[in-house]
């Protein structure tokens, strides 16, 4: 018993023995480093950033060098020097801007007196409507999928004919950012309605409209893209008439707050804050178009020129957007999608087809296939479609880019020392466009004149010489004036102390008929034109010397001779009464004096 009592005992087991006691190691500290806060704060993560943002932030800056590098180094265009003139008489004279654009004319004459009065002012609030343009699109995200609104800020971003009126003083650009505000508004109200973003839509609308001409022909063309899907919308519905007594109840409210709102505005900046009858500015704007319209031909080969030449690439992404709608590629068939075709296919009808048209016309066509190309391409990107044009469309996106820097930053302007076979000509200058150095040849002239030059006489009110002699105060007529521009002869009596004529603007009218292959692939790299140009000359003329009133000298009277005695005592002289009287003569010819001498 005792013996199996204590192999029991002895039996080995897993772990230490209880009673057996082990002396505790010491533990030797270990040394701490000092924190290095500098490297620590270099290696921290700030923020993680995905593929997306980063093409975000690509074309965010991207999108402000294109818009703001070189904003002066072009003239301004007779249409941009009105803008600017009007501006500038607003800052100097206090003189409020007249209908249409009144308030597009406030905020130039705003940044022109914040950034000067130069080509860059005169330009940098469209340039910034041109960036917000493109990023615009960020907004539309979650309507037209992440890959969409990268492709539509993407095609806005590379257009030759966007960027190059962004970098114009053109309304097109500010009138265009006001309708995508609106239409992301209308989205916000669609998520949650209330009645201050409702008159926040009408506050847009209403300066969508008051913003040009072209904007009311986009309501119009809203007004018929929104009744055709609400047609489609009710043959496709069950119990239609019963939905839409029910939204009329829920939303009838916001729709007149909208309604109001913008009535009001329109009409407010479109009389001045109604200073006129809209009724008889209405009917005057419709006549002048119609007189305007007269004389002018078709759009259609200009802008077919500028599609095939500059914009391939938007052109193509609109076709695919317009296939995907009508095929609905992978679901991409929706309302805004059916509002985004019916949007470009009639801008397009309307503004390839006016009499009156301005290469500038062409971004009413761009945004809204820019926008529909953003949706197709969003709906390729979900098929196995997307790998085989992926790279044709990036070969396109070059070569658009390419033509994008060449029509903006290589060939600004006409250029008249340019030899006649080697002229270059951008597809834009359907219509008068300031030559480059126009500036520096009036600037040269004043510099080399007899005198400094302090009052000008614009004779032909050209708006571009205004703009270029705004440094000078104008005279009240052609005589008083120490300069005259757009005139031939000086008025009688002006004396001409110097003069220059030179080319004041160019245009051309390319017929594309005759246009060979070889001709066409040098205009597409090198911008190469195949036809004369037709040019406007201007003479300017500078006074001799400082004009001032003729001063008027009086010679005096000849001496009475003394009284004498007897006739005869002074010999030589003539004892009778003044030969002549003096007469005033204008200096600096002096008047002879009245005397007679004896013969030698």
């Amino acid at each position: 018993m005792a013996t199996d009592h204590h192999s029991e005992r002895d039996e080995w087991r897993l772990g230490g023995e209880p009673a057996e006691r082990h002396p505790a190691e010491r533990v030797q500290p270990i040394p701490l480093r000092p924190r290095e806060y500098p490297r620590e704060r270099l290696e921290r993560q700030v923020a993680i950033v995905t593929a997306e943002g980063l093409y975000w932030t690509i074309l965010a800056l991207y999108a402000v060098i294109s818009r703001l590098l070189f904003l002066g180094s072009r003239p301004l265009s007779p249409r941009e020097a009105i803008h600017a003139a009007t501006a500038l008489d607003t800052i100097r004279l206090g003189i409020a801007p007249a209908p249409p654009n009144f308030w597009i004319q406030m905020l130039d004459a705003a940044t022109i007196g914040l950034f000067g009065a130069s080509d860059f002012g005169a330009r940098i609030l469209f340039a910034l409507s041109g960036i917000a343009l493109v990023l615009i699109a960020l907004a539309l995200r979650p309507y037209i999928g992440k890959i969409g609104a990268l492709a539509m800020a993407t095609l806005i971003l590379l257009s030759p004919s966007i960027t190059y009126f962004s970098r114009s003083g053109v309304t097109q650009g500010p009138a265009l950012l006001a309708v995508l505000i609106a239409i992301e508004l209308w989205f916000a109200i669609a998520r949650t309605p209330n009645a201050a973003r409702s008159a926040g839509l009408g506050c847009v609308i209403g300066l969508s409209l008051a913003a040009n001409a072209q904007n009311l022909v986009l309501a119009l063309i809203f007004v018929a893209a929104l009744l055709v899907i609400g047609t489609w919308r009710l043959t496709i519905t069950n119990e239609a008439w019963m939905r839409v007594r029910i939204w009329w109840r829920r939303r009838s409210r916001l729709l007149i707050v909208t309604a109001l709102v913008a009535v009001l505005v329109w009409t407010m900046l479109e009389t001045g804050f109604y200073a006129q009858p809209f009724l008889t500015l209405a009917a005057a704007a419709a006549r002048s178009n119609w007189q305007a319209a007269a004389p002018h031909g078709s759009a259609l080969p200009v802008y077919l020129g500028l599609f095939g030449f500059y914009e391939f690439l938007i052109v193509a992404a609109a076709i695919i957007g317009a296939l995907a709608m009508l095929l609905n590629l992978a679901g991409a068939r929706s309302e805004f999608g059916i509002f985004a075709l019916l949007w470009t296919i009639l801008a397009a009808g309307f503004f390839m087809t006016t009499p009156a048209f301005a290469p500038a016309w062409i971004i009413e066509i761009l945004i809204p296939a820019a926008l529909l190309g953003g949706i197709g391409l969003e709906a390729l990107s979900r098929t196995w479609s997307w790998n085989l044009f992926f790279y044709p469309l990036a070969t396109l996106a070059l070569l658009t880019f390419y033509v994008q820097i060449a029509t903006n930053f290589a060939v600004v302007a006409p250029d008249p020392s340019e030899a006649p076979w080697a002229r270059h000509a951008l597809l834009f200058w359907s219509e008068p466009v300031t030559t480059i150095g126009i500036a520096d040849a009036l600037h040269s002239l004043e510099d080399a004149a007899p005198i400094t030059p302090r009052t000008a006489w614009i004779e032909s009110n050209s708006a571009v010489l205004k703009w270029y002699l705004r440094d000078l105060k104008p005279a009240e007529n052609a005589v008083s004036a120490d300069l005259i521009a757009g005139a031939s002869k000086p008025p009688p009596g002006w004396r001409v102390g110097n003069q220059a004529t030179f080319e004041a603007a160019e245009w051309w009218h390319p017929d594309f008929s005759g246009l060979s292959p070889r001709r066409a692939v040098l205009f597409l790299l090198l911008q190469s034109a195949w036809q004369p140009f037709q040019s406007r000359e201007t003479t300017v003329l500078v006074r001799s010397e400082n004009h001032s009133a003729p001063t008027t000298i009086y010679a005096p009277p000849p001496a009475l001779p003394a009284a004498i005695s007897s006739p005869g005592a002074i010999a030589g002289v003539e004892t009778g009464p003044a030969a002549s009287t003096a007469t005033p003569t204008a200096s600096p010819t002096p008047s002879p004096a009245t005397s007679s001498s004896a013969a030698p």
